[in-house]
């Protein structure tokens, strides 16, 4: 276990100061080795019975189900050549301010409460979330994405396996919502295709522990000829107490952030974080902009008050130094690390950095070691005005976290307020996915999505390879489309879908398989299950927004159709999916 690091953070003082120092040593410690490690390439064993706990499951599963499962990420090498690379895009405070913005973010009616909120109060003591005022702002279009390109199909006979990070981002969708809402199409580089059919909730059956997966299958809407297969793990929710969380926020409050969608959006999500965690958590609280500040001290969730009386007086000013930020949120969660408890960095920002190091990739180094120790981070992204995406994303895969996107109060309030406190438990650590296809049945295959997810085939087992964490509920969908060979019968092989990942608490290796046979398969789209015909519905809206080349003849007008026969028959989760009809449409009358 670890031991908590004893370290001053006190701003201003030489204690602080030590403690930037000592990190940013550490930091060119860790680069210096990551240097040097980068040509070796560790390849772990295929035998994995002294290391993995194994259990075994069958279930009748199409062709399709495995050809899709063996996404075609790899290629020879195990994978790389199949994802096509394309080139990055490059990338006040008075009284008076105060008082109109809290006037015009709690509306009409609640003049007296939008007084105590200038004055100091940041919502109404028995309220929700606080509503600041939203209207989006003109977008000049200044944001950073990154095209990680578009998976093509795979021929078994050339690469049987498809490895990936299990992944549960969703900040690609609620960019696409936030665009789609200003009478914008998202660029074709933003849409993750995963991560918007991981934004939606499926019913799939929970384990007791650890990770489990499902599959079904049903005809392609890309190709007649085709199937397509959709895979879903899901976590062990936890139920009952969990163990005390100690979680350090880190806020952007450079000037970049002076904006209603930006800061005051953050404020109000994270007090209603503090409201929906228990009495014996703590925060703690970092603002950055020329430097990181400590605001708060490690702080427990009984002293609500002050809690929300620090997060109230955050003001955005100055430049925007987020690896001084990053280094003094660090150090305070070592202060604050709990034994046996919930660890956790809470990013806030619009990803924007521009003083200090810059680059997602060094920025990512320095927050390694942390990760690698139990101390996770979460990023949040807001605004969408020189919005930096990949500063977020990369920044949350490094740091053992998940990267969401809040772009309005409602967003704020189901990440905050349900499903971040659900999932502070981790269940399953470095997860990965390794799907064998069957040549005999599966002629080819392609992986929908996940194209920054590879994984060669041959560091299934190497467990030194980083890949995904999951929170206790947390759930992961991947949709294939095979190409099967004629003749396929029920009980035909389609291939073997194995999980892979480490216990959270004692680092253990467990894996869990499942043999897909052809009986999965629906002949009609009629017959499939709502939850198979959601994530393939929201697949084809991503395939379309990003103008993939495998997405055939389907149109906008069809996934529409699709998804309001969704929102109709599907009880559970059909709010999602009459907002996601509502983005559809609006996809629609900007095309």
């Amino acid at each position: 276990m670890k031991t908590p690091t004893r370290i001053s953070t006190t701003t201003g003082t030489p204690g602080a100061d030590a403690a930037r120092s000592s990190f940013s040593r550490r930091l060119l410690a860790l680069t210096l080795i990551v240097g040097l490690a980068l040509p070796a390439v560790a390849c772990g064993s295929d035998d994995s019975s002294d290391t993995a706990a194994e259990t075994e499951g069958t279930v009748e599963l199409g062709d399709d189900v495995e050809d899709a499962l063996a996404g075609g990420a790899e290629g020879d090498e195990g994978g790389d050549e199949s994802v096509v690379q394309a080139e990055r895009d490059d990338a006040a405070d008075s009284e008076e301010e105060a008082m109109e913005a809290a006037a015009d973010a709690v509306g009409e009616g609640l003049a007296e409460e939008a007084s105590d909120q200038a004055a100091g109060s940041a919502v109404p003591a028995s309220g929700g979330f606080f509503e600041p005022d939203l209207e989006p702002p003109e977008d000049d279009g200044d944001n950073t994405f990154e095209d990680y390109g578009i998976r093509s199909f795979i021929s078994t006979e050339r690469d049987p396996l498809s490895t990936f990070a299990l992944d549960v981002d969703t900040g690609a969708y609620t960019v696409a919502r936030r665009l789609l809402q200003s009478g914008q199409l998202p660029p074709r580089e933003s849409v993750r295709v995963e991560e918007y059919v991981n934004r939606f909730n499926y019913d799939y059956p929970a384990p007791r522990d650890g990770l489990t997966v499902v599959a079904e299958g049903g005809p392609s809407p890309f190709n007649a000829d085709n199937v397509v297969i959709r895979v879903g793990v899901q976590a062990e929710r936890v139920d009952g107490a969990r163990p005390p969380a100690s979680l350090t926020f880190v806020i952007d409050t450079s000037g970049s952030m002076d904006r209603p969608d930006r800061l005051e959006l953050v404020k109000s999500a994270l007090i209603g974080l503090t409201r929906n965690l228990e009495a014996d958590d703590s925060v703690a609280i970092v603002t950055y902009s020329d430097g990181g500040q400590v605001i708060l001290e490690p702080t427990e969730v009984a002293d609500e008050d002050r809690i929300i009386e620090a997060i109230d007086s955050l003001r955005p000013n100055g430049s925007t130094n987020l690896e001084d930020g990053l280094a003094v949120g660090y150090a305070l969660a070592n202060q604050q690390y709990r034994n046996n408890g919930v660890n956790r960095v809470i990013l806030a920002s619009d990803g924007i950095a521009n003083v200090g190091l810059t680059d997602p990739d060094g920025l990512s180094a320095m927050i390694r070691d942390d990760a690698d120790e139990g101390i996770q981070l979460i990023t949040v992204g807001v605004g969408m005005d020189s919005y930096n995406d990949v500063m977020m994303e990369q920044l949350a895969d490094q740091g053992d976290g998940f990267y969401a996107y809040v772009d309005e109060v409602s967003e704020a309030e189901r990440l905050f307020g349900d499903e971040l406190t659900s999932t502070l438990v981790t269940a399953a650590v470095d997860g990965k996915i390794q799907i064998e296809f069957n040549p005999e049945t599966v002629a080819e295959y392609r992986l929908i999505g996940f194209e920054n997810r590879a994984v060669l085939d041959d560091d299934f087992r190497n467990d030194s390879v980083d890949a995904g964490e999951l929170g206790a509920g947390h759930q992961v969908t991947a949709v294939y489309e095979l190409v099967l060979r004629p003749g396929i019968e029920d009980r035909d092989h389609v291939g073997t879908v194995q999980l892979r990942w480490q216990d959270p608490d004692d680092r253990s290796v467990r894996e869990t398989r499942l043999e897909l046979n052809g009986g999965i398969i629906e002949e009609r789209w009629a017959d499939a299950g709502d939850d198979f015909r959601l994530a393939v519905t929201v697949a084809s809206f991503a395939e379309i927004l990003r103008d993939s080349p495998h997405r055939g003849d389907i149109s906008l007008s069809q996934v529409q159709v699709e998804a309001e026969s969704l929102a109709r028959s599907r009880g559970f989760g059909a709010g999602e999916v009459e907002e996601f009809v509502e983005l559809v449409a609006l996809a629609r009358e900007v095309v």
